[in-house]
């Protein structure tokens, strides 16, 4: 992906379209959007040979707007995270159709993930490290698009669509352990800078 990048970044700054000195935030974007492209077709096709569409959209739309703005785990190589990204939605589809959450149950996850989603929103990144004024604007994003959540919820649960608020409150709950997974690695990564500096 990387090498990818930097073919696209040389031939956008060969053909003048962005300034030599901006070549290393390119550089990334051209990577960072590549990796989430492989990702979304990767995890698109199963949807589609899983048959789970409109199960896929009210993931996707969920877990990345959550995951934006509440933080959560960031694995150390693209390939790790592609597998274990792949891996988690296809686990949350095959639950869904095998297990659908109970309507109230998934009420229950869907409110209680939301309430500790919002508490330890915004989780960092040891590479990216927020300053109060980014943690207040991430945490009040994150507030809107919980009520956007449940608004959504709320429309499903109107319409009788319950496989589509099961797989809500499975992407909440992942979202969740992904913060605690987040916050976590967080901790000792920052635990292992400060004994490096010591």
């Amino acid at each position: 992906m990387k090498h990818i990048a930097e073919k696209l970044t040389k031939y956008v700054v060969k053909a003048s379209a962005v300034s030599e000195e901006y070549y290393a935030i390119y550089q990334y974007g051209f990577q960072i959007g590549l990796e989430m492209l492989c990702c979304f077709i990767a995890c698109l096709s199963i949807g589609v040979y899983l048959q789970m569409i409109p199960e896929f959209i009210v993931y996707t739309g969920t877990f990345i707007l959550l995951r934006t703005y509440a933080g959560g785990i960031h694995l150390n190589s693209f390939a790790s995270c592609f597998v274990c990204s792949v891996m988690v939605q296809t686990f949350a589809f095959l639950i869904n159709r095998m297990y659908k959450l109970p309507l109230m149950g998934a009420w229950v996850v869907i409110v209680v993930s939301n309430l500790f989603i919002w508490k330890f929103a915004p989780v960092e990144n040891i590479n990216r490290e927020l300053d109060s004024e980014e943690k207040i604007h991430c945490k009040k994003r994150t507030m809107k698009i919980i009520i956007g959540i449940l608004i959504g919820a709320v429309f499903f649960t109107f319409r009788g669509k319950e496989e589509m608020v099961s797989i809500i409150a499975l992407t909440v709950f992942i979202v969740l352990i992904s913060q605690w997974m987040g916050i976590w690695k967080y901790k000792i990564e920052k635990n292992k800078n400060h004994r490096a500096y010591d």
